[in-house]
């Protein structure tokens, strides 16, 4: 690997766009629509990871009973399209991508989200063709955060040391996948999350906006710069 090259690997939901608000509005809106309590706290802890195939189970454990999966996962599907299609790019992500350009340091997503989703709101909002690579769970055989494997691959198809980059993550699960990895890491939690661990963060941010760019890359990359 190349030993003076930098980069930046950001994360996808909750980092780029706020997908989270909507993953959980409208999961819990289904939970609702069965008379039953939607379990925050148990959502909270698998946040980051794929979610997908339990969160069903999930329900039908606590119904005690069957559901159609399939019409439920499509109705839940369909509003949390809607609601994410209104999303922007979140504050400071612009900045910090137009400053990591002009400093020559690669950008990367590492993301636990599958390409179908990841790529169509990359393109929806014009940041796509600002990363040299979209790294998604589809591209290390459905592996999801806590797990580093999303990272590691970036790291690999950037040609960059784990000492030589640095990641953003809003979740602790990409928190603990990007330290498994050996990356630096600076959280932004989403407000979902604001309250749980993120110990072993390199610094932590209530958005990316609250200092300039390049003073946050200054912070991140030290004497890399």
């Amino acid at each position: 690997m190349t030993t003076n090259k930098r980069a930046l690997i950001l994360d996808f939901d909750g980092t780029i766009i706020d997908t989270e608000s909507p993953a959980y509005e409208s999961t819990a809106q289904i939970w609702t629509d069965y008379g039953v309590e939607f379990p925050t706290d148990w959502w909270l802890k698998g946040m980051g990871t794929d979610r997908k195939s339990t969160w069903v189970q999930e329900l039908e454990n606590r119904l005690g009973r069957t559901i159609d999966q399939d019409t439920v996962m499509g109705e839940r599907q369909r509003i949390k399209n809607q609601l994410t299609e209104e999303q922007p790019v979140l504050p400071g992500v612009t900045e910090l991508l137009d400053v990591a350009e002009q400093r020559g340091i690669a950008t990367a997503i590492g993301s636990s989200s599958p390409h179908s989703w990841v790529d169509h709101h990359l393109k929806r909002v014009g940041l796509y063709e600002r990363f040299s690579h979209v790294v998604c769970r589809d591209d290390v055989g459905g592996v999801s955060k806590p797990a580093p494997d999303v990272f590691l691959r970036a790291l690999e198809l950037l040609e960059v040391e784990a000492g030589s980059a640095a990641v953003v993550e809003d979740s602790p699960n990409g928190l603990k996948a990007a330290l498994a990895a050996g990356i630096r890491t600076v959280v932004v939690p989403n407000p979902l999350v604001e309250s749980l661990n993120f110990s072993g963060a390199f610094a932590r941010y209530k958005s990316l906006d609250v200092l300039p760019a390049g003073e946050l890359l200054d912070l991140v990359f030290g004497e890399l710069n």
